[in-house]
């Protein structure tokens, strides 16, 4: 079975180029995760790509209808996505492994902090694709995509954007 590909996104803050760039440059995706900040621009992510986009509302999306937290299930694999303005700190990783653990999913992503990260622990992974448009860790945009097969989440990817 071929795995399926979903792309992971944050933190677009309206700027489109970067998203038209990532999508030219990412492996195909059978769905994409907008993680919030801008999260209307996961509409015209979908219309774009032609493929589902999942959007969270971050601190940025005042006039946003998008959830602030969303489960889906892909290739039957739970996913979490919040955007994480939530919480501060070391209390942030403990509530997305709470967050995890209370809808039983595999992959909890997030964004806010511009940053990328990934830290699987046990049967859980939390990941951050860091911004694709304005980074805070001395990077080009970033997004990540998450393969799982046959129920299982396989590998997580980071990608910088290309010139």
């Amino acid at each position: 079975m071929t795995p399926i590909r979903i792309g992971v996104v944050s933190d677009s803050h309206g700027r489109f180029r970067p998203l038209e760039r990532m999508v030219s440059q990412a492996p195909d995706v059978a769905a994409w995760i907008h993680c919030g900040d801008y999260s209307d621009d996961g509409d015209d992510l979908a219309i774009y790509t032609g493929v589902p986009v999942y959007s969270v509302r971050g601190n940025n999306d005042f006039m946003s209808d998008a959830p602030a937290c969303r489960k889906v299930t892909i290739g039957g694999v739970n996913i979490i996505a919040v955007h994480g303005h939530q919480w501060y700190g070391d209390a942030r990783l403990a509530k997305l492994r709470q967050l995890g653990r209370e809808h039983e999913a595999r992959l909890v992503l997030f964004g806010h902090t511009h940053r990328r990260f990934c830290r699987r622990d046990d049967d859980m992974a939390i990941v951050n694709p860091g911004s694709i448009s304005l980074p805070r860790d001395g990077r080009v945009g970033t997004y990540a995509v998450c393969a799982i097969d046959d129920g299982v989440l396989t590998d997580i990817q980071f990608y910088e954007l290309t010139k």
